[in-house]
C-alpha cells in the first residue's frame, strides 16, 4: 500500500485542506507485472506453476501463473518458478529478471522490491520448449472438439 499526505498552497498562498492519499495495488496486479516483465526477458521460456496451474492451464488462461508475492509492512517478496532456455546463463538470466522485475514494480507502483528467488523448474532447448507448447495447444483443441 503506497500512503502519501500531500499539503498545498492554493494560488494567494494561503495552506489549502490536506489530502490523504491512498494507492492500493491487488496481489494480482504485482504478480501480473512481475510475470509480464520476466517473460520479456530473454533466456527466460516460460514460467510454471504447480500440478494444479497446469491442470486449470488447460481451461484458461493465466498471466500470473509461477509467479507469487508476499506484501508485508510494504516490503515485496516476489518468487517465481520458471523454465529457462538450455546452454544460456542461468545467473545473466536471474540478474536481468531481478533488476527488470525491481524497476517495472517501481514504475508502475511505486513500490520497492526487497526480494526476488527464482526456483528453475527446468532446462528446455527452444524447440523442446517449442514442441511441448505445440501439444498443449493440440490436447487443448480435441477437447474442445468433444465437448
Amino acid at each position: 500500500m503506497v500512503n502519501s499526505q500531500t499539503n498545498s498552497q492554493n494560488s494567494q498562498g494561503s495552506q489549502a485542506k490536506s489530502v490523504q492519499k491512498e494507492l492500493n495495488f491487488s496481489d494480482k496486479v504485482l504478480e501480473k507485472i512481475a510475470s509480464q516483465t520476466a517473460h520479456s526477458i530473454d533466456g527466460v521460456l516460460s514460467l510454471s506453476g504447480g500440478a494444479i496451474s497446469n491442470l486449470t492451464d488447460r481451461f484458461v488462461d493465466n498471466p500470473t501463473k509461477g509467479v507469487d508475492v508476499e506484501n508485508e509492512d510494504d516490503k515485496l517478496s516476489f518468487e517465481l518458478k520458471a523454465i529457462l532456455e538450455y546452454g544460456k546463463s542461468a545467473p545473466q538470466i536471474f540478474d536481468r529478471v531481478v533488476n527488470s522485475v525491481a524497476r517495472s514494480v517501481k514504475e508502475m507502483t511505486g513500490k520497492e522490491v526487497d526480494k526476488i528467488t527464482l526456483n528453475v523448474d527446468d532446462l528446455m532447448t527452444h524447440s523442446e520448449w517449442s514442441k511441448q507448447q505445440n501439444s498443449k495447444k493440440n490436447d487443448n483443441n480435441d477437447d474442445n472438439k468433444e465437448e
